[in-house]
C-alpha cells in the first residue's frame, strides 16, 4: 500500500497541530490514542487537547488500567491492587512542542504512519472498588512513565466522508465537539513504568484527531455515542462510530472494514450494544454488526478491562448516577471475528443511564 492510501486523501498537514490562531468561538484541537495489551492487562486513554477559547493552553489527560489481582485483572492473579491511574493537567507549550501538555507528548514522525508517545509524571491511583462505588476520592500518586513507538496499520477513516457516503448518516456539521474528525488503528511497542516497575507493552489500539468548536451550544445536544476499533491478528480491521441526539436521532454514523491487505470497504452500522445501568467491569460480550457491499459481520468483543467516568462531571473517574446518569465508559479486550480469535479492541460508549434516549434511529 502506498503512502497516499494511508491518508485516505487527507493532506499531511492535517496530522500536525494548528499554529494559526482560530477565529471561531470555542475552536479547539484534540488528539487521542487508546490501546490495550492483553498480556499485561494495561489499557490506556491518552488525550491532548487545546482549551476552547484559550487555544494556546493545552490539557493532557491520562487514564490507564494497572496489572494486578481483582475484577477484570490478569488471570494469573499477579500481586497488586490493580485498579487504574488517572491524571489531568494544563500548560502553555511552546508552539514547536504542540501537541503536548505538562507531562504528555505526541510526536508525528511520519504522517498517517508513525508516531511516538511519551509521558513522564505522576498519576492518582484509583482502586477498582473506589471506581465502582461512586466518584473516586483523591488518593495517592504513583510515578508513571510511558514510552511507545506507534505504527499505524490501517487506512484513515474520515467521519465526514463516511457519513456522506452511501452507508453513512448525519453530518460533522451537526456535532457539538468538532467539525473535522478522523480515526485510524495502530500497533505499538514500548514500556509502561509504574513506581519503578517496568512493564513491556506490545499491543494495539485506535487513535483520532479532531478540530473545530467544542461546547458552547454550538450544535446538536449530546444524547450518547458508540465508538469501536477492532484489529485482528491477520490485519483485518473494523472502525465504527455512531452518535445520537437526546431524541435518539442519529446525527453522525459511519464505518469501514479493511481487509488484511488494506483494501477498504465503506460499511453500514447495523447493530450497536448500548450501555445499561448494570455496568460491567469484565466479561461483557459486546457484538456490533456491520454490512458492506458484498459482506457483513457480527464481531464478538469480550471485555477484559473497563474504566468508568462521569461525562456530566468532565470525565471524573467513577460511577455517577446522579441526575441523568450520563456515563462515559471505556472498554478493552479481545475479539473474535468469523472464527479468527486474538483480536484487540477499544470501545467507548456514553448514555444517560437514568433517562435513556430512544433507540438510535435515522431522522
Amino acid at each position: 500500500m502506498t503512502h497516499s492510501n494511508w491518508s485516505a486523501g487527507l493532506p499531511d498537514a492535517k496530522e500536525f497541530a494548528t499554529q494559526a490562531a482560530p477565529t471561531e468561538p470555542h475552536w479547539c484541537e484534540n488528539l487521542l490514542f487508546a490501546g490495550f495489551d492483553p498480556a499485561v492487562q494495561i489499557g490506556f486513554w491518552l488525550h491532548l487537547g487545546s482549551v476552547p477559547n484559550d487555544w494556546t493552553m493545552w490539557e493532557d489527560r491520562v487514564m490507564l488500567t494497572l496489572p494486578g489481582s481483582g475484577p477484570g485483572n490478569r488471570p494469573d492473579n499477579a500481586p497488586g491492587d490493580g485498579g487504574m491511574l488517572t491524571m489531568w493537567a494544563y500548560c502553555r507549550p511552546a508552539p514547536e512542542r504542540r501537541p503536548s501538555g505538562a507531562n504528555l507528548s505526541m510526536v508525528c514522525v511520519e504522517p498517517y504512519r508513525r508516531w511516538t508517545l511519551s509521558f513522564d509524571g505522576y498519576a492518582q491511583h484509583v482502586p477498582t472498588a473506589a471506581m465502582t462505588a461512586g466518584l473516586a476520592p483523591d488518593g495517592l500518586r504513583k510515578k508513571l512513565r510511558i514510552e511507545l513507538d506507534i505504527t499505524c496499520v490501517t487506512p484513515v477513516w474520515d467521519a465526514q466522508t463516511s457519513a456522506k457516503g452511501a452507508h453513512g448518516k448525519g453530518d460533522m456539521a451537526n456535532q457539538s465537539w468538532a467539525k473535522e474528525h478522523y480515526e485510524q488503528l495502530w500497533r505499538a511497542t514500548g514500556t509502561v513504568e509504574v513506581d519503578g516497575v517496568v512493564h513491556p507493552w506490545n499491543g494495539a489500539g485506535w487513535r483520532d484527531h479532531s478540530r473545530g468548536p467544542r461546547g458552547g451550544n454550538t450544535a446538536d445536544p449530546w444524547g450518547g455515542h458508540f465508538i469501536a476499533g477492532v484489529l485482528m491478528p491477520s490485519g483485518r480491521s473494523a472502525i465504527l462510530s455512531t452518535y445520537w441526539r437526546p431524541d435518539g436521532v442519529i446525527n453522525l454514523e459511519g464505518a469501514q472494514v479493511a481487509d488484511a491487505d488494506g483494501t477498504v470497504h465503506p460499511a453500514e452500522v447495523t447493530a450497536i450494544p448500548r450501555l445499561t445501568r448494570d455496568l460491567v467491569l469484565s466479561g461483557e460480550e459486546i457484538s456490533p454488526a456491520l454490512a458492506w457491499d458484498g459482506g457483513s459481520a457480527t464481531i464478538t468483543l469480550r471485555t477484559e478491562r473497563s474504566i468508568w467516568t462521569s461525562m456530566q462531571k468532565i470525565l471524573a473517574v467513577g460511577k455517577d448516577l446522579e441526575g441523568p446518569g450520563l456515563m462515559y465508559v471505556l472498554n478493552y479486550g479481545t475479539a473474535e471475528w468469523d472464527g479468527e480469535t486474538g483480536g484487540i479492541f477499544y470501545i467507548e460508549r456514553s448514555d444517560a443511564l437514568n433517562n435513556p434516549t430512544p433507540a438510535p434511529h435515522a431522522a
